[in-house]
């Protein structure tokens, strides 16, 4: 059974409510009209299809607009994943993407757990995240963690978050409703630099709260020497250290800290970048 996600201006997003929710089966679509409204074309049959996990707002699975204008102008067709019907939704998906949001996540990612909670999950929509993360390792289908995304995808691969930015010393304010919030300097030689056309620095947003721990503590919790590989390689840092983005993209694995979709949505066609590789790379 199929049903068209629906823009919720209180929720400046797409989605739906609990109460249609409940009476779906198993695949929420992108309507044709609503790549009209985006100014794209609808995606022909030989279009990759991105599963998108959707957020909670009271009584509604949703997901913000900039998301979904995002990945419609870089050519995907799209599909929306809840948190009961997404295993049978992701067989239908050639990648996926996991967005940014506010949830809990297990104790066991942070540098200062305070229990040990590693035989589950805390949160119904982290478990989610980790387990289309998983599928998307084993299928080997490509996957974008963009913020809380990239947090969760840090994580289930080895690395360890801070709550705060309390944690550090820093002359950047990293969550902050500001348009621009700071550079982040881009590894030499990684193919996300390639990738945004060998730029040494770009200018990013940033609304986030928890964040990676900068390499050298990541390899001083895994107790790795200094020159040995993290589990996925830093492609970009703030100036305090803190990573901004990450991947193993040969792999298909890309998560960046700040918010490309608003940039993208707004015509910045650099942040589109970001997400034409996902869609580019999830090719049938």
């Amino acid at each position: 059974m199929e049903k068209n996600v629906t823009y919720l201006p209180q929720f400046k997003g797409y989605g739906i409510a609990d109460s249609d929710w409940k009476k779906m089966k198993d695949l929420l679509t992108l309507a044709p009209e609503d790549y009209a409204r985006f100014g794209c074309s609808e995606p022909d049959d030989d279009a990759p299809i991105i599963g998108i996990l959707m957020g909670r707002e009271p009584k509604h699975y949703t997901v913000g607009e900039d998301y979904v204008k995002a990945l419609a102008m870089a050519g995907a067709g799209i599909v929306f994943l809840d948190y009961k019907n997404y295993p049978l939704q992701l067989a239908m998906c050639d990648g996926v993407l996991l967005p940014g949001g506010s949830f809990k996540t297990p104790e066991w990612y942070y540098t200062d757990a305070k229990f040990d909670d590693s035989y589950g999950y805390p949160n119904r929509r982290a478990e989610a995240y980790a387990e289309c993360f998983a599928f998307a390792l084993e299928t080997g289908k490509p996957v974008l963690g963009i913020c809380a995304g990239m947090q969760v995808i840090a994580a289930e691969m080895g690395f360890k978050l801070y709550r705060s930015a309390d944690y550090i010393e820093s002359p950047w304010n990293h969550k902050t409703t500001a348009p621009i919030a700071h550079q982040v300097e881009l590894v030499d030689g990684t193919p996300f630099k390639k990738m945004m056309g060998d730029q040494w620095r770009l200018k990013v947003n940033s609304r986030h709260s928890e964040m990676l721990a900068p390499a050298r503590i990541q390899h001083e919790l895994l107790g790795l020497a200094s020159n040995t590989a993290l589990p996925l390689e830093v492609y970009a840092v703030a100036i305090d250290g803190v990573p901004e983005a990450i991947g193993d993209m040969n792999m298909g694995i890309l998560g960046v800290q700040w918010h490309p979709e608003n940039m993208a949505a707004a015509g910045d066609e650099m942040q589109l970048r970001i997400f034409k590789w996902l869609v580019s790379n999830s090719k049938k």
